[in-house]
C-alpha cells in the first residue's frame, strides 16, 4: 500500500500526488492524528475543522 500524504491546504489524506478534495499538489508525509467525516452536514467535528465533504482528515499536517 502506498504512503498517505496530506494536504496542507484542507488536510485531507490521499496516496497519489493531487489533493482529491481541493486539487492542491501541496501535499505533506509529515501528518499525525487522524479524522473520518461520514456525514459533514450534520457533523459538530467536521464543522468545528472547516470540513465540507466526507473523506479522512489528518488532524496536524507539518
Amino acid at each position: 500500500m502506498a504512503r498517505e500524504h496530506a494536504c496542507r491546504k484542507c488536510k485531507s489524506l490521499s496516496s497519489g500526488k493531487v489533493c482529491p478534495v481541493c486539487g492542491s499538489t501541496d501535499l505533506s508525509s509529515e501528518w499525525t492524528g487522524l479524522v473520518i467525516i461520514i456525514n459533514p452536514e450534520k457533523s459538530e467535528v467536521a464543522k468545528t475543522l472547516s470540513i465540507s465533504k466526507s473523506g479522512r482528515y489528518a488532524l496536524k499536517v507539518s
